[in-house]
């Protein structure tokens, strides 16, 4: 999501309210750049990390085509949350350069502990600090920062903002992704209800989505091209299911190797975008890569702010 776009009106906040979110978002620079500048620079994301080969990098750090190739390869790839500590120091830090309350978003809790590590850093603070549990990731975690800015730069509290954005997240985004196999899902412990096609996986191609924060089967087909001709599909029923008049809603498309070029995000975009409905692009993370494995495609239906 392009957030330079938004159409943000208002007085401007009442408050001094800093947002916080982590790298599973995969903000582009001018993404950051944009919510720096609606919560006047008290912004903050929170890195995860990922392990290859027992060797740390830090969610960003190793270029997305990168990581493929090393798990094509065969090398031993892994995750680790972010912990406490890192937000209790993107909360000090914005606290110390005036913040009187924080908002914080984070990638789905029943995909990684980082949102408890949200929680727990938040509890040592005595300023208020209110963490919302996207129940996704990735566009559709940025998008909620969307919203949450919005709501920031028109002056909510952050009561309302976190209100807001957890009904955003719960009514006006829907995510399908395409994994080229559910190998990763189930060494990572993040397959969820999709486990019960661990069985079949050699006769069919998943689609799976996020339901309620977590993994779950959309549609078993037999071929790739059955698997994003599905997801195009989803994508207009998932339009019109959270916006009837379908005005204000786009699709991101997003691929694991962060080439807008590859042949499956083209034949999504044409196809999307033949249907009527708008696309943008968007390189997963490291993370979320980690986790789905390489040539992993997927579509995030949402509303604009």
């Amino acid at each position: 999501m392009a957030l330079s776009w938004m159409d943000i009106s208002g007085s401007g906040p009442s408050m001094r309210i800093g947002l916080v979110t982590d790298s599973t978002a995969q903000l582009s620079d001018a993404e950051e750049a944009t919510l720096r500048e609606i919560t006047g620079d008290l912004f903050a994301v929170v890195p995860l990390t990922v392990l290859v080969g027992g060797v740390a990098f830090t969610d960003g750090e190793l270029a997305a085509g990168d990581l493929c190739r090393k798990m094509d390869e065969g090398a031993e790839v892994s995750t680790s949350m972010a912990t406490p500590a890192q937000f209790a120091n993107a909360y000090a830090t914005l606290l110390d350069h005036g913040a009187e309350s924080i908002i914080t978003v984070t990638i789905s809790g029943d995909l990684s502990g980082t949102r408890d590590s949200a929680v727990a850093a938040a509890q040592n603070e005595e300023s208020l600090i209110n963490v919302v549990d996207s129940r996704t990731t990735s566009a559709g975690l940025a998008g909620a920062l969307a919203i949450a800015a919005a709501g920031i730069s028109q002056g909510h509290d952050v009561a309302s903002i976190a209100g807001t954005v957890a009904d955003w997240c719960a009514d006006e985004t829907r995510t399908a992704f395409a994994p080229e196999t559910l190998e990763h899902l189930r060494r990572g412990g993040r397959i969820g209800a999709a486990s019960s096609l661990l069985g079949r996986a050699l006769q069919i191609v998943p689609v799976l989505g996020l339901n309620a924060g977590v993994v779950a089967p959309v549609a078993r087909v037999r071929t790739r091209t059955k698997a994003l001709e599905r997801m195009v599909a989803l994508a207009g029923e998932a339009a019109t299911e959270i916006d009837s008049d379908e005005q204000d809603v786009y699709v991101e498309i997003q691929h694991a190797d962060g080439e807008p070029s590859h042949p499956d995000v083209v034949m999504l975009r044409e196809q999307i975008e033949g249907a009527g409905l708008p696309t943008t692009f968007r390189t997963l993370s490291t993370i979320i890569t980690a986790h789905v494995g390489s040539g992993t495609i997927g579509i995030t239906v949402q509303t604009r702010p």
